[in-house]
C-alpha cells in the first residue's frame, strides 16, 4: 500500500511500482483514493472495472457505486431476510443500511481481500485515500468487529422474537468477513508512506507510520518525493532558500526514521502522469 497526505505523489509512486512488479508477475493496481489520478496516467477510464493498461498489469480505480454494487448482490438478499422476518419493511430498507457510516469502507477492503484470494496475481498494488481517510479505514475495522462481537451477545438475547431465520449466521459471516481483512492487513501488507519535504507531508507521514505499526501493518520505508536538486538551486536567491527548507524536512524525515529507508526522488521536470514519466521515477523505487 502506499498512502501519505493528500498531492504528494502516492498514486504516481504506485503506479511506477506496479509497473516494475510487472515486469517480473501479474500485477493488480487499486486506486481507492477519490481523487486519484490513474485513469489520465494509463489514458483509459479505470473507474469500477479493471482493464489492462500493460503486459502483466491490470488497474481499476474503485468507486463508491462499484463498492455498493457488491455489497448488494453479496449480502443485500440475506439481510432484507433477517429484517423483514420481524419487521415490516420493504427492500426499501436497503437504501437506508447503504448510507451507514464504514459501509463503502468496509466491503472497499472486502474487494482487496477477494482479488487477493484470487490467486491471479503475484502483487497487488494499493494506491490509498488520503491520511485521515486511510486511519479512519482501518479504525472502522476494529470498531466493526467489535460491534459484530457484540451483536452476538444482543442476539442471544432476543432470538425468540425470529422466527425461520438466524440471523446469526449473518452476524457470524460479517464477523468472519472482518476478522480475514485485518489478518489480509497484518501479515500480507507493506506500506510504503510518501511525503514532500515540506513540514505537513513530513509530519503526517511519521504519525501514519506509527499509526501503521500500532495496527499491525509493516511499514517499508518512506519515500520522499519532489527534493529539489541543489545544482539547480544554486545561485538563484529563492530556489536555495526553498533548497535549504527542503533539506531541513529531509534530515528530519531521516532521523526519525530509524532503520526504515527513505526513498529519495527529484523533482523531475517531466510530466510523471504518464507512462514515460512513470519509467524515469522506477530506478528510485528500491528492490525488493
Amino acid at each position: 500500500m502506499f498512502t501519505g497526505k493528500g498531492g504528494v505523489g502516492k498514486t504516481t509512486m504506485a503506479a511506477a511500482s506496479a509497473l516494475k512488479y510487472a515486469a517480473v508477475g501479474k500485477t493488480l493496481l487499486i486506486s481507492t483514493d477519490p481523487s486519484g489520478s490513474l485513469s489520465t496516467i494509463f489514458g483509459c477510464s479505470l473507474a469500477g472495472r479493471v482493464v489492462p493498461v500493460g503486459e502483466n498489469l491490470e488497474a481499476v480505480e474503485l468507486t463508491r457505486q462499484l463498492i455498493l454494487k457488491l455489497w448488494r448482490e453479496k449480502f443485500a438478499d440475506e439481510i432484507y431476510t433477517v429484517l423483514s422476518s420481524f419487521l415490516p419493511v420493504g427492500r426499501e430498507i436497503l437504501d437506508y443500511i447503504e448510507g451507514a457510516p464504514g459501509i463503502d469502507e468496509e466491503f472497499m477492503l472486502d474487494y482487496l481481500l477477494t482479488m487477493a484470494r484470487s490467486g491471479s496475481y503475484e502483487v497487488i498494488v494499493w494506491d490509498t485515500a488520503p491520511t485521515v481517510t486511510t486511519l479512519n479505514l482501518l479504525f472502522v475495522q476494529r470498531l466493526f468487529y467489535s460491534h459484530l462481537t457484540a451483536a452476538q451477545k444482543v442476539y442471544l438475547k432476543v432470538k425468540s422474537v425470529f422466527h425461520q431465520v438466524d440471523p446469526l449466521a449473518l452476524i457470524d459471516k460479517w464477523l468472519q468477513l472482518t476478522a480475514d481483512i485485518i489478518t489480509l492487513l497484518k501479515t500480507d501488507t507493506r506500506a510504503w508512506v510518501v511525503a514532500n519535504p515540506e513540514c505537513l507531508p513530513v509530519e503526517q507521514a511519521l504519525d501514519i507510520a506509527g499509526a501503521l505499526s500500532d495496527f499491525g501493518i509493516g511499514v517499508n520505508g518512506f519515500i520522499l518525493n519532489k527534493l529539489l536538486p541543489e545544482e539547480v538551486c544554486r545561485g538563484h536567491a529563492f530556489w536555495n532558500a526553498k533548497y535549504e527548507a527542503q533539506q531541513l524536512w529531509r534530515r528530519h524525515l531521516d532521523a526519525s526514521a530509524g532503520s526504515r529507508p527513505v526513498l529519495e526522488i527529484c523533482d523531475l521536470a517531466d510530466n510523471l502522469n504518464s507512462r514515460a514519466g512513470l519509467e524515469r521515477v522506477i530506478p528510485f523505487l528500491a528492490p525488493e
